[in-house]
């Protein structure tokens, strides 16, 4: 937006539109939300075996991080693209802190691109042992440790494979749940809102006829009070003439 249509809405007396830029809480976010995840894939890769690092298939910390990061991140987008009752700023805020932040540090893109070359590689230096007549060199041992073998171009394969395969099928799972719990949560809003016009209705019907009650009330009061006054009235003409006849 321009300085123009800034100063414009200003003059206007509206507010200018958000802008994420100068918003420190964005910032905030991203630096949190960031250090919370890049911990977490730490501690992926120390708890989860990195069977490829040691002549196996998988790097079992950094798939795992990248397949929970693939599937909270769709979750939350599609959840913020629907919540039309949350505003700008604290719209933005959620998905920079939990989808930059968060997601960002937990999975890596770099860190798959290194073990897939260094598959690829295990793979040229297995073929060239083998140009030289070592056979057992073509191969690398499975994560499974049950003692099959696989050769290592097909373990970087499936390494590579499953984790995109994977990674887009948990996408996938994740925006539709993150749309779910968006319609959910609408489909609430609206219930309450129906509620309590309904609750509103009933109270209004309510003081209405405790109204009408009362003016009803009143006016036979009213009534009965007016009617005395004219009996007592007439009552008092009679006597009058009564008396100056007597007289």
């Amino acid at each position: 937006m321009s300085q123009e249509s800034t100063d414009t809405q200003k003059a206007d007396g509206s507010a200018p539109a958000y802008n994420p830029l100068t918003d420190w809480g964005v910032y905030v976010a991203v630096f949190c939300g960031g250090f919370v995840g890049t911990l977490i894939r730490y501690a992926l890769s120390l708890v989860l075996p990195q069977d490829g690092a040691d002549g196996g298939v998988m790097y079992w910390g950094t798939f795992t991080a990248n397949m929970i990061a693939a599937f909270v991140y769709a979750a939350v987008a599609a959840y913020l693209a629907s919540a039309s009752w949350l505003g700008a700023q604290r719209k933005e805020r959620t998905n920079r802190a939990l989808g930059m932040g968060l997601c960002g540090g937990l999975s890596t893109m770099s860190t798959l691109a290194l073990e897939g070359v260094t598959q690829l590689r295990a793979a040229r230096e297995a073929s060239d042992t083998a140009a030289q007549g070592v056979d057992s060199a073509s191969v690398i041992v499975s994560s499974s440790g049950s003692g099959t073998t696989i050769p290592a171009d097909a373990a970087f394969v499936i390494y590579v494979g499953l984790t995109f395969i994977i990674g887009v099928l948990l996408a996938y799972a994740g925006s539709a749940l993150g749309a779910k719990l968006a319609a959910g949560h609408d489909g609430a809003s609206a219930g309450d809102g129906g509620s309590k016009a309904a609750t509103n209705a009933s109270d209004g019907a309510l003081a209405d006829g405790v109204e009408g009650a009362s003016t009803g009330a009143a006016e036979a009061v009213d009534a009965d009070g007016s009617e005395h006054t004219a009996a007592d009235a007439a009552g008092g003409v009679s006597d009058g003439a009564s008396e100056g006849e007597v007289q």
